[in-house]
C-alpha cells in the first residue's frame, strides 16, 4: 500500500451509516471523532448514505466536509438488484476519485451496513487501509436489516476476514460479531467504547420543571424498552415516593404513537411528558435536571446515554443487556435490572426516588468514572489503531 509513516495524524475517510441531519449514536460519534480529528491537525472527510435522496451530495457541516452517495447493494430482490446494475456500480468509483482528491490516507467505517459495501470497493481500488468499527449492528438496527439482507451477512463476514482492523463498542458486540460470523479476528480486534462531550455537561443549567422527574431518552423503538419503563411507572403511581415525580420520554421514532396510546391505556396522561427530538444543549439540560435516568433497553450495544448520565452526575437504571455492565458499574454508578421485566424495573425505580442519598452517591461515582470516556481518550485509542494498521503496511511494502 503507498502509505508513508508519519507523527502526523492521518486524513481518515470516515464512511458512516448515517449523518446529520439525522441524529443518534453513530452520527454523533462520526461528528466528535471528526473533531478531533481536525484538532490534531488532520482532515478527515464524512462519507455517508444519500437518503433522503433531496439532501445534497456535498456540502459542509460544522467545518467538516461531508460527501453523501447513494449506498446500494446487489441484494438478490428484483428491484433493488435493478436499480444497483443501473446506479450503483458507478458509486464506489466516483467516491474513489473523490476520497483520493482529499488525500485520505485510511478507510474507516462506522457502523456496518451498505455503507460497508462500498467502503470496502473504494478502499481496494485506492489500495488504502481499512478500519471497521461495530456498533451493534446486528441486532439494534430498527429495520432489522441482517435479518432481511441477502448480501450483508456475507458483506460482515469478507469484512471480518479482509480488514486491516476492527474494533467494537463493547465486549459484548465483539463476541456477538464472532459468533455471527464464525470468524476471530484475534490481534486485529480492539474494544473501543464510545464517549461523551464532558465539556457539554460542565456548565449546563439545569431544566427546571413543576415536579421532579425521571429521564428517558432515546430512539422510539421496540428494541429500547420504553413500553416497559411505562408499565414500570404505572405500577408505581401509588408509592410516595413517586407520586410527585413525571416520567419525560424523549425522542422520537416508529413506536412514538404506540407509546403515547400506552401511556393513556395506563391513565399516565397527567404523569409522563412526551418532549420529543432534543438539541445537544435540550438533551444535556434534560440530563442535569432529571432525579435519575433510566434505559430499559431490550438490546443495547453500549449507549452513549448511560454516559452522558454519568457526565451530568447522575445515576443510571438500566436493563443489564449487552454492553450495558461494561459501563454501568452495578449498585455503584447505578442499578442493573433484567429485561423485560416491568415488576422487577418498577421495584428498583422506587427504592432509588426513596434514597437521595444514594443516588447522589452513585451520581458521585459516575461522574468520577466517565473522566475516563472522554472523546479525546477514544480519538487517541483510534489514532494508536491507525498508526499500527499504517506502520504494518509500510513494513509490508518495504
Amino acid at each position: 500500500m503507498q502509505t508513508e509513516s508519519t507523527d502526523v495524524h492521518p486524513d481518515v475517510a470516515l464512511f458512516a451509516s448515517s449523518f446529520f441531519p439525522h441524529l443518534g449514536g453513530v452520527e454523533e460519534l462520526t461528528r466528535q471523532l471528526a473533531h478531533e480529528h481536525v484538532r490534531r491537525g488532520a482532515r478527515p472527510i464524512v462519507v455517508t448514505n444519500r437518503w433522503p435522496e433531496d439532501l445534497p451530495a456535498s456540502e459542509t457541516i460544522e467545518g467538516l466536509p461531508v460527501r453523501r452517495e447513494a449506498f446500494l447493494t446487489p441484494e438478490r430482490h428484483l428491484r433493488p438488484l435493478a436499480r444497483f446494475v443501473l446506479e450503483g456500480r458507478t458509486a464506489p468509483g466516483r467516491l474513489a476519485d473523490d476520497v483520493k482528491a482529499h488525500g485520505a490516507q485510511l478507510i474507516h467505517v462506522q457502523c456496518v451496513s451498505t455503507n460497508g459495501y462500498t467502503a470496502r470497493n473504494v478502499a481496494r481500488r485506492l489500495n488504502l487501509p481499512l478500519v471497521v468499527s461495530l456498533q451493534g449492528e446486528l441486532t439494534m438496527d430498527a429495520d432489522r436489516v441482517y435479518q432481511h439482507s441477502t448480501v450483508l451477512p456475507s458483506l460482515l463476514r469478507e469484512l471480518f476476514r479482509d480488514a486491516d482492523a476492527i474494533t467494537a463498542c463493547s465486549r459484548q458486540t465483539l463476541d456477538e460479531a464472532i459468533s455471527f460470523t464464525g470468524i476471530d479476528p484475534a490481534e486485529r480486534a480492539h474494544v473501543v467504547y464510545n464517549g461523551v462531550d464532558l465539556d457539554e455537561f460542565t456548565h449546563v443549567f439545569p431544566v427546571q420543571r413543576d415536579r421532579p422527574f425521571v429521564l428517558g431518552i432515546g430512539r422510539h423503538v421496540p428494541q429500547k424498552g420504553f413500553d416497559v419503563l411505562l408499565r414500570a411507572f404505572a405500577r408505581l403511581r401509588s408509592n410516595d415516593a413517586l407520586a410527585n415525580h413525571q416520567l419525560v420520554l424523549a425522542g422520537d421514532g416508529p413506536q412514538h404513537h404506540d407509546l403515547r396510546a400506552l401511556a393513556h391505556q395506563l391513565d399516565l396522561d397527567d404523569h409522563v411528558d412526551f418532549v420529543g427530538r432534543c438539541d445537544r444543549n435540550a438533551t444535556a439540560a434534560l440530563f442535569a435536571g432529571c432525579s435519575l435516568f433510566v434505559l430499559p433497553s431490550r438490546h443495547e450495544p453500549m449507549g452513549i446515554v448511560n454516559l452522558e448520565a454519568m457526565a451530568a452526575g447522575r445515576p443510571v437504571l438500566a436493563s443489564a443487556v449487552g454492553g450495558v455492565p461494561e459501563l454501568v458499574v452495578d449498585r455503584e454508578t447505578g442499578v442493573l435490572v433484567r429485561p423485560d421485566d416491568h415488576e422487577h424495573l418498577a421495584h428498583e425505580l422506587g427504592v432509588l426516588l426513596a434514597a437521595p442519598d444514594v443516588r447522589a452517591r452513585m451520581g458521585r461515582a459516575g461522574l468520577e468514572r466517565v473522566q475516563q470516556f472522554s472523546w479525546p481518550s477514544i480519538a487517541d485509542q483510534y489514532a494508536d489503531i491507525y498508526t499500527s494498521v499504517l506502520t504494518k503496511d509500510d513494513r509490508d511494502c518495504g
